[in-house]
């Protein structure tokens, strides 16, 4: 898939995430960019962290709403007030508020995380305007850095175990963060150097490849970006009705439009998976 008909479908499915409230229309969005991520992504250890770390966002939008949101008719437990910020009554409203505030980080994190996982690096630079392309190798530059001191540190930190290191009190760090700052940094200089033996930043940017844009492609563009204008409409008109559990909990009124606009970010789902 081209990365400029992905990054307007992840435009869109973040409008719509962070332009309601109502769980039902972020569910779809969830459910959407679940199956693009298994459909088209790349195989490998992100999809893994992808979900844990959306899974631990949830839980934590959860927990603190919950705790710190004292209204709502059905009171589930009272904290002892002398407890600062989360004592007093904790309410199923709280918490139902706080499932529908992870499900929004949820679809907004789904909603971009295909730019990583469904395209190269290299794809989303060369896809970047001119005017963008030394902004954009540095940033993709940072972000491949962020990996590789990921496994820095696990190596590091085995080695050092393998040595009789143990993590004991914060003054045993030390002997497993210097030498990952050291490796960063070392890297970095590495990749500079490789850089500007290349030429980086003396011409024409250059590309390895160009991506083609498909029939396809243009279908998921158009049909995107209707989706998500179409929706902030609905959402501004009122057509679409904002969801608030407070002060009693209610079902979420659904709009038939809403829910097809949603829906219609399931399109780069149903193509064809690129060799």
């Amino acid at each position: 898939m081209n990365p400029r008909a992905l990054a307007t479908w992840s435009a869109a499915g973040l409008a719509i995430s962070l332009s309601t409230g109502n769980p039902v229309y972020r569910v779809i969005v969830v459910l959407c960019g679940l199956s693009l991520v298994v459909a088209r992504g790349r195989r490998g250890p992100g999809a893994r962290a992808l979900v844990a770390g959306i899974g631990a966002a949830s839980l934590i939008a959860t927990l603190v709403t919950a705790l710190l949101s004292h209204t709502g008719a059905h009171v589930l437990v009272r904290l002892p007030g002398g407890i600062p910020a989360v004592g007093g009554a904790i309410t199923l409203e709280a918490v139902v508020f706080g499932l529908a505030t992870g499900l929004g980080i949820a679809a907004a994190m789904l909603s971009v995380a295909p730019l990583s996982l469904v395209c190269a690096p290299h794809e989303l630079v060369d896809a970047l305007p001119p005017a963008l392309a030394r902004t954009g190798a540095a940033v993709g530059a940072a972000l491949n850095l962020i990996p590789g001191t990921v496994r820095s540190a696990i190596e590091i930190r085995d080695a050092q175990r393998m040595r009789g290191w143990r993590a004991r009190h914060v003054a045993d760090w030390p002997a497993v963060a210097v030498p990952v700052v050291l490796t960063a940094i070392e890297g970095s200089v590495t990749l500079a150097e490789a850089m500007e033996a290349r030429g980086y930043g003396s011409g024409v940017r250059t590309h390895m490849s160009q991506g083609r844009w498909s029939r396809f492609d243009s279908l998921v563009t158009v049909s995107a970006a209707a989706a998500g204008v179409v929706f902030l409409v609905l959402t501004l008109t009122g057509a679409a009705p904002a969801w608030y559990p407070f002060p009693t909990l209610q079902a979420p009124a659904v709009s038939l439009p809403a829910v097809l606009c949603c829906a219609v970010l399931l399109v780069p789902a149903l193509g064809r998976r690129d060799p």
